[in-house]
């Protein structure tokens, strides 16, 4: 199965499995890292609930995300990837900060 879009840039199954997997690696790891600071924040004396809210709902834009990907074009997997991963990038000094508290 091709994603729409796959054939005009010569992709090959494979690569598609490997598009599709890779988007929900990193929506499934932004989501995990998500949940961890919601709970660790949720735990501090004094919980940040602003913070904890916009947390909230980066997680439900990622839930939006993961459940309008199926059928999407080529173009949208590689988008989906390239900012969810940026974002994991953005929260992984956060994540480290809360490890070692």
């Amino acid at each position: 199965m091709l994603l729409p879009g796959a054939e005009a840039l010569g992709l090959t199954h494979s690569q598609c499995l490997g598009l599709l997997e890779s988007a929900d690696d990193t929506l499934d790891f932004l989501n995990a890292s998500l949940a961890y600071l919601i709970h660790a924040e949720s735990q501090q004396a004094q919980p940040d609930f602003e913070l904890i809210a916009e947390w909230k709902a980066l997680g439900q834009e990622v839930f939006e995300v993961q459940h309008a990907l199926p059928g999407s074009d080529v173009g949208i997997y590689q988008q989906v990837i390239k900012t969810y991963a940026q974002r994991n990038r953005d929260l992984r000094p956060v994540v480290d900060r809360y490890m070692t508290k």
